[in-house]
């Protein structure tokens, strides 16, 4: 699972245009590598998985300002999987380094069936979240809906500062009320 989904632009459409034709894909690219992953838990397809969310969630990150609060929700459900996956590949990690020693002891024996059985258990919390929550009956559409629909045109947040007077200092005093200041 290479990471497959840029999103072109129109150079001739706006962010919020682009954004809303484009979007779709890369959640229908999301639900398809979390359904394998879910399906298959293998650790490479997990990781595999984990990176994709990451870039799944940063991508809706750089366009909340578009979508307003109700993107947060969304962001955070992928935080999540993200989250757990992480977990999950800390222990494969560490299962492999424990895997290499070698003469290993029974402690060590006894810590890699431990790790191996709590890298499990993320992994069925996950399948668990997976689909009993994230993907469940028509999330995907709604998904897909919630990123199409047209983002409200925004306003400038802030308006640019009109330039500098004396100084670098702008200011509509005059020059003798800025002096009386400094005494």
């Amino acid at each position: 699972m290479k990471k497959k989904t840029s999103m072109d632009w129109d150079a001739l459409l706006g962010v919020g245009e682009n954004v809303r034709v484009r979007l779709p894909a890369v959640v229908a690219e999301f639900f398809a590598l979390g359904r394998q992953a879910a399906a298959g838990r293998s650790p490479m397809q997990l990781h595999a998985f984990r990176l994709a969310s990451k870039r799944f969630r940063y991508t809706l990150e750089l366009f909340r300002p578009l979508y307003g609060p109700g993107l947060a929700p969304r962001i955070e459900a992928v935080r999540k999987i993200q989250s757990m996956l992480g977990d999950r590949q800390d222990f494969a990690v560490l299962s492999a380094r424990l895997r290499n020693t070698v003469a290993p002891s029974e402690a060590l024996l006894e810590a890699l069936r431990a790790c191996e059985e709590k890298g499990h258990e993320l992994e069925r919390q996950f399948e668990k979240y997976w689909s009993g929550e994230f993907d469940t009956e028509g999330a995907e559409l709604r998904w897909e809906r919630y990123l199409m629909r047209r983002p409200p045109t925004s306003k400038p947040e802030t308006t640019l500062p009109k330039p500098a007077q004396r100084g670098g200092v702008a200011s509509r005093r005059p020059l003798k009320h800025a002096a009386r200041r400094r005494r």
